[in-house]
């Protein structure tokens, strides 16, 4: 039997009237494949895709250096190769879709992916063929996570959670930025990611929204702002903390209850049939009527193979919450040159509200006071 996740994006192909669908970009392949080629995301050169086609056809072509780890590792037991100094993978893909009796058909492949040398090869070797989209197909499959999905974003949501609580106990006044961002490294491997990226700002530099660590040494009075994202399985984690060194002011105090406000405003909201429009316009409303206007111009987002894929909460999408979405709500406020405060955690949608992901284990109701 195919696997669960192979099954969905066949269904979802032959809903829209698609005779074939193919995947080229790294998220969308492991995805569909059940694990990541190491080379799809070293190597831009070299090609790594899936076909889908009609009731039974599934192959997964990939250079030939890594024939032998997809055969083992793979959802598909039609392994293609080729020689990337001899062979076309666009010629390989051409063929596939030829034996699946899709040439002449209606293919949904990755037009917002593809390189375009491989389209103008494709169109040549498969001149009776439409080509249509397949970003919306795709984005709707992921958005509604399966079991097995569901138990690793639980896995490295709770090491991540964990982990951002234990590395913030650790802060002490002359403590750089680099060296707490060590820590949280350190840690989150040990606990069994594969990798993961850090965001660690102090003082002037927490009103950065995307904060590098530095040099700089955290001192007393300073706003901590520390984000960290998870990798495990080829799934992700997003958490963000803000702590105060010593004890927050009462400008600092109000600004996080308005923000905690609006979380939990949201929070109500998180159920099956809910529009994430309204949700961020809950979001934005609530803080506006407290004198805060939202640094980013989104409350959330997905949260699965990629940190940031749909739903994203804005009101730009018409995405109604489905049981098994999973997502963030990160309410952010930035004061540039002065401080910036951030709150992240993630959710699942179920049959009749919401399960929290993360937030149980290192809870930012209130600024956390370190050091």
């Amino acid at each position: 039997m195919e696997h669960e996740v192979i099954r969905k994006l066949r269904a979802a192909m032959k809903g829209a009237g698609h005779d074939a669908l193919v995947a080229l970009s790294q998220d969308n392949v492991t995805y569909t494949a059940g694990f990541l080629v190491p080379s799809h995301a070293s190597n831009r050169f070299r090609r790594t895709i899936t076909v889908l086609a009609g009731e039974e056809f599934a192959a997964q072509i990939v250079v030939n250096v890594e024939e032998n780890l997809a055969r083992s590792r793979s959802r598909f037991s039609d392994i293609r190769a080729y020689n990337q100094f001899t062979e076309d993978p666009a010629d390989l893909l051409a063929d596939a879709l030829t034996e699946a009796g899709a040439g002449a058909g209606r293919i949904a492949i990755e037009l917002d992916y593809m390189p375009a040398q491989d389209y103008i090869r494709l169109r040549e070797r498969l001149p009776g063929a439409l080509f249509a989209p397949c970003r919306e197909l795709y984005f709707n499959v992921r958005m509604i996570k399966t079991d097995e999905e569901i138990a690793v974003l639980k896995a490295v949501g709770s090491l991540t959670d964990r982990v951002a609580g234990e590395a913030l106990r650790e802060v002490r006044p002359g403590m750089t930025e680099k060296t707490l961002a060590q820590i949280i490294g350190n840690r989150m491997l040990e606990g069994g990611c594969e990798g993961l990226k850090c965001q660690v700002g102090s003082g002037v530099r927490s009103g950065i929204t995307n904060c590098t660590p530095t040099g700089k040494e955290i001192e007393k009075g300073d706003v901590l702002r520390i984000e960290i994202l998870g990798d495990m399985a080829q799934y992700r984690s997003n958490v963000t903390r803000t702590a105060v060194l010593g004890e927050p002011t009462g400008e600092q105090r109000n600004i996080w209850s308005a923000m905690i406000g609006a979380r939990e405003t949201c929070k109500a909201m998180l159920k099956p049939g809910t529009a994430v429009a309204d949700l961020y316009r809950a979001y934005v409303d609530y803080l506006r009527a407290r004198g805060i206007e939202p640094t980013l111009k989104f409350l959330g987002h997905g949260i699965g193979q990629t940190i940031h894929e749909e739903p994203y909460i804005t009101d730009t999408r018409s995405v109604i919450l489905q049981p098994n979405i999973t997502c963030t709500m990160e309410p952010l406020y930035m004061i540039p040159g002065r401080m910036g405060f951030h709150v992240e955690d993630m959710y699942r949608i179920t049959p009749t509200g919401f399960e929290a992901i993360t937030g149980a284990i290192t809870p930012n109701d209130a600024l956390i006071r370190v050091g």
